[in-house]
């Protein structure tokens, strides 16, 4: 079986270190890390072991972190930070949010594996930590970001990946 313990320790900066490059919130990154390995705790009769299990938390904590983010988007005007609303225009804030909306909509065109390589990268994982949380190998990680970023570039220029 599992020992949770040792699972807790190896993974759990991991785990934390995913969520805080998808937040930005060391707080908020704390309780969706804590949340995960409660889950992962009463779920781990259900892993199969289809994936490392590095993986297999970073999916709980990616699910985790959606859902709060459809709790949140109901706007609590109270969560709004005024100086975060000083620091950028409206307009700036708009058009920002609009080229990265852009994009992720873009992303949804690639396949789930690329994609999540992506989105990794994105966040700000290296390579290695990349070929840690999905099992695979560095070139491998390399391989598919770059393959990614040729077909995103395609999708941003208004063409398709089979072009």
């Amino acid at each position: 079986m599992y020992d949770i313990d040792d699972i807790c320790k190896k993974y759990y900066n991991t785990v934390f270190k995913y969520l805080v490059n998808l937040t930005q919130n060391v707080n908020l990154s704390e309780e969706l890390t804590q949340e995960t390995f409660c889950i992962a705790i009463k779920e781990i009769n259900k892993f199969k072991g289809n994936c490392t299990i590095s993986t297999w938390l970073c999916i709980i904590a990616k699910h985790l972190y959606y859902k709060e983010i459809k709790r949140i988007s109901k706007f609590d005007s109270s969560k709004i930070d005024e100086r975060d609303l000083q620091e950028i225009s409206f307009d700036e804030k708009f058009i920002l949010n609009e080229e990265r909306v852009d994009m992720y909509k873009k992303l949804q065109n690639i396949n789930e594996v690329t994609r999540n390589v992506m989105y990794l990268r994105l966040l700000g994982f290296s390579f290695k930590e990349i070929a840690n949380i999905t099992g695979k190998s560095e070139s491998w990680s390399k391989v598919v970001y770059h393959r990614g970023k040729k077909e995103l570039g395609k999708f941003l220029k208004g063409g398709t990946a089979n072009e």
